[in-house]
């Protein structure tokens, strides 16, 4: 914050008052006491002098105020303790201020480290029970995989499987902010991914007679694979939500000179006006969400915080009741150390 002359001498009204105060008092008495003879222009000549001693005064304390205030926002930002010793506080005033602001910061500060402790407790916690939960819903689909005929048993399977995706969803939610700490960039083939991600949901494709127009091509991009795989899973499952049974999902790749792009597009029941531009925020479901009821509006909004974490950038067009496109771009040249 800077600070103007102008706002520090409204700051000091009460000195300025109190010098004309004495001034005004001393000029009216070296005129009217008849025992001091003294001409107009002595008391013109006083008068000059003293007021370039007080501005020469109100400069200096300016900058002192300046100085100190500087070095006080300086410590505030850096988030140090403000010590006596090397404190520039020049009046009692000065270092009793700085002495509270110290306190507040110190509060803060300590505050601010509970929350994160409890915050990371809270985590910890989270993760280790999604992870653990994962063991019981293996067994839950091995026993059901014995059982392979059973109409009853591939009911439960689907509801499993739903069951196992929102675990794994909510697995990747808590972890987003621990991001830098689990992630590692590198070549990989775009077309590879992009068959595990297929191949993962492979079921859903049989289950619902969905056809794959497949003409991804065997091109190298900069990513992470695991978290990639979450963002393109949770794009294609999107897709597959929402086309009707014997539909077909298109999955195309395009390259430049400026960016790789990855191209999933779908012939379901595509995405209303309204909606389009908030399919990316927390907690959205739409129309289609909810009149389909089979949206939680956290995928999307996982998928484009995810990919802007790795780099990349997602966008959508749609037509309602004709067609869905999201299109992932891998940019060129791109510093992860800026965005990481």
């Amino acid at each position: 914050m800077n600070i103007s002359f102008t706002h520090f001498l409204r700051f000091q009204r009460r000195t300025i008052a109190m010098y004309l105060f004495i001034m005004t008092f001393i000029t009216i008495m070296l005129y009217v006491e008849p025992t001091m003879s003294i001409h107009l222009q002595n008391i013109i000549y006083i008068h000059l002098i003293t007021f370039s001693i007080f501005s020469f005064y109100m400069a200096i304390e300016f900058f002192n105020i300046k100085k100190s205030f500087s070095y006080l926002e300086q410590q505030w930002k850096d988030g140090q303790r403000i010590h006596e010793n090397v404190n520039p506080s020049k009046t009692y005033e000065q270092y009793l201020y700085s002495q509270f602001l110290q306190s507040v910061h110190n509060n803060h500060q300590e505050k601010i480290l509970t929350i994160l402790q409890e915050k990371k407790e809270t985590l910890d916690f989270m993760t280790s029970w999604f992870h653990e939960i994962k063991t019981p819903i293996a067994i839950s689909k091995l026993i059901v995989e014995t059982n392979p005929k059973s109409p009853d048993l591939i009911s439960i399977d689907d509801e499993i499987s739903t069951i196992d995706d929102y675990v794994e969803q909510a697995l990747y939610f808590v972890r987003t902010d621990d991001f830098n700490h689990d992630y590692f960039i590198s070549q990989t083939a775009l077309d590879h991914i992009v068959r595990s991600v297929i191949k993962q949901q492979a079921k859903l494709f049989i289950k619902k007679n969905i056809k794959v127009d497949f003409q991804v091509e065997s091109t190298d991009i900069l990513t992470d694979k695991k978290w990639f795989e979450y963002v393109l899973s949770q794009i294609l499952s999107n897709s597959l939500k929402y086309t009707e049974d014997g539909g077909t999902i298109r999955l195309l790749s395009e390259e430049d000179s400026k960016e790789v792009r990855l191209i999933i597009s779908d012939n379901g029941i595509g995405i209303s006006p309204s909606d389009l531009s908030r399919i990316f925020d927390k907690g959205f479901t739409g129309t289609s969400g909810r009149i389909h009821k089979k949206s939680t509006g956290i995928g999307l909004y996982l998928a484009q915080k995810l990919a802007n974490k790795l780099g990349h950038t997602l966008s959508v067009t749609s037509k309602e009741n004709d067609y869905t496109t999201f299109t992932i771009h891998f940019p060129k040249g791109l510093d992860y150390y800026s965005i990481l």
